[in-house]
């Protein structure tokens, strides 16, 4: 399944993954590990990027959403859903309170971060 973005976390100990597949895979940097896979989307991952402190990381998807992760549960913790089209991107600020994502719709979201 083809990979359509990765990122390592700010400390470089883990390396995320997006895929067609919906899915996307985190892996231990150092022991070249894979740590989990997680599924929640409902089409292709086209983005992940992790949040300052390495406690979160936000993914976007082809299923028009914007998903926020806990990094250490692997649990998916708040899902936004405000884009009519696929959504190419999406990233932290630099103190991680806030979130902005692009799509297909033509528009660009800023999001309170809710973690």
């Amino acid at each position: 399944m083809p990979i359509r973005s990765l990122a390592f976390s700010p400390d470089s100990e883990l390396l995320v993954t997006a895929s067609d597949d919906g899915h996307m895979k985190i892996y231990h940097v150092q022991n070249a590990t894979l740590v989990g896979t997680l599924s929640g989307h409902g089409s292709w991952v086209l983005h992940v990027a992790f949040s300052p402190d390495n406690a979160h990381f936000v993914s976007s998807s082809s299923d028009k959403t914007v998903k926020i992760w806990e990094s250490s549960s692997r649990q998916c913790i708040h899902t936004f859903v405000e884009h009519t089209d696929q959504v190419w991107c999406a990233k932290f600020n630099s103190n991680g309170s806030r979130l902005v994502s692009a799509a297909d719709d033509r528009t660009i979201h800023i999001y309170e971060c809710p973690v």
